[in-house]
């Protein structure tokens, strides 16, 4: 009889501890779906990508004035003054800094679409999770796929509208 219940308890002990443990494991699975959820939001995504390629693009556009501004003042003193010494090393070094900053965007452009691809690929289940997904673009898909079958039921039809009226028209 002892030994009933004291395997009654065993039992009991399990049940309670994994129910406990996929209680924990739901609620923790739970948290991290929201937390995926926020950190991979469309919407989220779309303003922190913006926000770091603004970032580079904006160097670039300061780099290319910086450049333009050197250029005019290099094309000024060559013009205005006469004695012949026209130093270009500080042009050629903001043109170099164009083009770095483009080489910048472009690689952090790159970086950021393959960590992207990486994340619709591994972290997102389903279509609509997936950044870049348009619902309004996949709805038009299916409305376009709808019409062509209409107009390819219209057009059968039309062709067997022909052919019985080809048929009546032989019997009379």
């Amino acid at each position: 009889m002892n030994k009933k219940i004291d395997r009654e308890k065993i039992v009991g002990i399990k049940n309670n501890f994994k129910n406990k443990t996929e209680e924990m494991f739901d609620n923790t699975s739970s948290k991290f779906q929201q937390f995926k959820q926020f950190m991979f939001a469309p919407y989220l995504l779309t303003f922190v990508i913006s926000i770091v390629i603004g970032y580079s693009f904006s160097d670039v556009i300061k780099s290319l004035t910086k450049f333009i501004s050197k250029l005019i003042s290099y094309t000024w003193s060559w013009i205005f003054d006469f004695n012949g010494t026209h130093s270009a090393t500080s042009l050629l070094s903001s043109l170099s800094s164009v083009v770095q900053d483009i080489f910048t965007l472009v690689f952090i452009s790159y970086i950021v679409f393959y960590v992207i691809t990486t994340i619709n690929k591994y972290l997102t289940k389903n279509k609509e999770e997936q950044w870049g997904y348009d619902q309004a673009h996949e709805d038009a898909i299916k409305i376009q796929e709808l019409q062509d079958k209409n107009n390819t039921l219209v057009d059968e039809n039309i062709q067997l509208q022909k052919e019985l009226l080809s048929e009546l028209r032989k019997h009379n």
